[in-house]
């Protein structure tokens, strides 16, 4: 966001460098919304500007949704929330050619701007689209695509422009917001809900549900922009430019939860044949310490270690607690120390809080979550109870 309001706010001293044409009275500004595609990376949507000037000449897409891959090392950069994506300048039939051949819906939406409005937009473009300006440091919900559709317009036009929200009929977090796109890749909605934190789970406001593509179509359909004493609406004109029979429709897929589950009864059923049999699996406990000791490093790291916005406050840590992965080695031994029965009931006690947070929707876990805490709780409460005061190994 930073770079964006850096950018707008050094239009007028950049353009005495670089003089951008002026549009005529024929001249329109669009919002291009596209549909989701089939691929993992298409499920969100895309959003781009379109500048139209019959009498220049000009049709051209403005896309904030590129990577420059010669740059190397995106899932590098990605995971540290350092990846920086681009502004690209395309021709508009070649923009919409690539999307048609995806067989993804188009639909364009012309504002209902003043000439200085759209000359102030068309220059806030060529600015960032400039060699120097035109990477910005990505974040999936805070600036992506879809977020500069709004913030360029917004500042611009100022309190002018006003986004309503009678087009949201609930009260939606910014997780189940997610969810709503992510249904058929189940895994990777598991993957974000694991990886990010509790920041996800506070109400988005109207403005914050922009971050998806299909919601900032639905906000400009019901903004208007303040002119004296006669607010306007803020589209002028809305066209199917291309309409999909492609529509993302759920699949059946192996999920976490059915996987988890599985897993899980497994593992109830040898915990209660040791119980059974006075014995403990001490490399069974060895196994599950250091994996979930490791992933809580791993989530700390994201945590501290990166620039994530949405990856603080992860309350996963309480069932994927880093120490564990030290504890794991005593649990090695036949007898372990006598402190590792007490740190154990800390486990049980920590999965007790992940419940209640669970409960109380300050953190909303995934459901595939379920299987795996009752698990825990029975492996922790046999340990407690029973597994590491036998005497047999």
């Amino acid at each position: 966001m930073k770079y964006l309001i850096l950018s707008l706010a050094l239009i007028f001293s950049l353009q005495a460098e670089a003089q951008f044409p002026t549009l005529s009275e024929k001249s329109e500004i669009s919002i291009i919304t596209i549909g989701p595609g089939a691929n993992l990376y298409d499920c969100f949507g895309h959003s781009a500007f379109r500048v139209v000037d019959p009498t220049l000449g000009i049709n051209e897409a403005y896309n904030y949704g590129t990577y420059n891959f010669s740059d190397g090392n995106f899932v590098g950069n990605f995971t540290m929330g350092i990846a920086r994506y681009e502004l690209a300048k395309r021709p508009f039939p070649n923009f919409y050619n690539s999307y048609v051949a995806e067989n993804r819906w188009i639909t364009e939406q012309v504002l209902n701007l003043s000439l200085e409005e759209k000359q102030a937009i068309f220059d806030a473009l060529e600015t960032n689209a400039l060699p120097q300006n035109k990477s910005y440091r990505y974040d999936p919900f805070f600036d992506n695509c879809a977020t500069r559709m709004r913030d360029i317009v917004k500042d611009v036009l100022g309190t002018a422009i006003v986004y309503n929200n009678d087009h949201l009929t609930e009260r939606n977090t910014l997780r189940t917001l997610v969810d709503e796109n992510s249904f058929n890749h189940p895994w990777v909605d598991f993957g974000i809900d694991l990886a990010l934190g509790a920041i996800l789970d506070k109400v988005a406001t109207p403005e914050e549900y922009m971050y998806l593509p299909d919601y900032v179509l639905a906000a400009y359909d019901n903004a208007i922009i303040r002119r004296g004493t006669a607010p306007v609406k803020a589209v002028k004109r809305t066209t199917k430019l291309f309409e999909s029979d492609y529509y993302e429709r759920r699949v059946s897929s192996v999920s976490p939860t059915l996987i988890f589950s599985i897993v899980a009864l497994l593992l109830i059923v040898v915990t209660i044949r040791e119980n059974q049999k006075n014995i403990r699996y001490r490399y069974f406990d060895f196994t599950l310490m250091l994996i979930t000791g490791l992933l809580g490093a791993f989530l700390l790291f994201l945590w501290f270690g990166t620039s994530h916005a949405t990856a603080v406050k992860n309350l996963n840590i309480l069932w994927a607690f880093a120490p564990n992965v030290v504890v794991a080695f005593y649990l090695i031994k036949r007898q372990p120390p006598k402190w590792v029965r007490v740190y154990v009931r800390f486990l049980f006690i920590l999965l007790m809080a992940m419940v209640m947070v669970w409960l109380a929707k300050i953190q909303v876990f995934n459901t595939a979550m379920i299987p795996l805490v009752a698990f825990f709780g029975v492996r922790y409460g046999f340990l407690w109870q029973r597994g590491l005061v036998v005497k047999k190994a």
